[in-house]
């Protein structure tokens, strides 16, 4: 190994060991560090100060510790989030439909632009997962099957919601059975589809759909350089895929 080299894996470690401190060396202590280290630095550099501190680690009998983590992988394309004139024309054209239908697409639309919630996860959403005075909502799902996770609600949204409930939700059930929150006409259940269809039928002059939204409100959080474990929670990703998610959004 040149010098050079060796100096520079001295020095990710020195970086690393530095962030640990007294935390516990663990995947998602490191997970965590990898993914606050690329918010301000290249994927390159990354990748370098993985593959150092895993070197230094096996040189101590402590590559264990890192569990399954693998190395951040290469660039892939930026995710697209609307832009700020677009947000604003299309809410402005969903609060302007008062309609039975008009607003729940506008508690749907909030629901996926403040919550950053799958489409499936919308969908899936029941009454009970409401909090007793919509402060919160728990959202069942993500990538691991028995995956819960609870997420404060904002004024708009909370508005929204009130509004559906009592304006828009007693006019479309016709089945007193049915706990799903987001409806369609006739009482059943919402589905990816059926908001698919919704979102695009919308009149803006660009194409609108769900998950782009979702990956709205994570571009928000990442420029906002929110606390990466707190994106993850919200997002509800595991901390083994936290680092290469971020990436894809920086």
């Amino acid at each position: 190994m040149k010098p050079t080299t060796l100096q520079n894996y001295r020095t990710f470690v020195s970086i690393f060991l530095s962030w640990l401190g007294e935390k516990s060396l663990s995947p998602s202590s490191f997970a965590r560090f990898l993914t606050e280290y690329r918010l301000t630095h290249a994927l390159a550099s990354t990748q370098a100060v993985f593959s150092a501190v895993r070197i230094f680690l096996t040189a101590i009998g402590e590559v264990d510790r890192l569990g399954g983590i693998k190395r951040p992988r290469g660039e892939s394309p930026a995710k697209q989030a609307y832009t700020e004139e677009e947000l604003t024309t299309l809410f402005e054209l969903l609060k302007a439909n008062k309609s039975i239908v008009g607003r729940r697409d506008l508690a749907i639309a909030s629901v996926l632009l403040y919550l950053g919630l799958r489409a499936g996860e919308v969908c899936s959403l029941q009454l009970d997962d409401l909090g007793t005075k919509l402060e919160s909502l728990t959202v069942a799902g993500g990538k691991t099957r028995h995956a819960r996770r609870t997420i404060p609600l904002v004024d708009f949204v909370t508005n929204a919601l009130t509004s559906y409930l009592r304006r828009s939700r007693p006019k479309l059930i016709n089945n007193e059975k049915c706990t799903h929150l987001f409806i369609g006409i006739g009482g059943k259940p919402l589905t990816r589809n059926s908001i698919a269809l919704m979102l695009g039928r919308k009149n803006v002059p660009f194409k609108v759909g769900a998950h782009k939204f979702r990956h709205t409100f994570i571009t928000r959080h990442a420029l906002a350089q929110t606390n990466p474990a707190l994106i993850g929670q919200l997002a509800g990703w595991s901390p083994r895929t936290l680092v290469q998610q971020i990436a894809r959004y920086t």
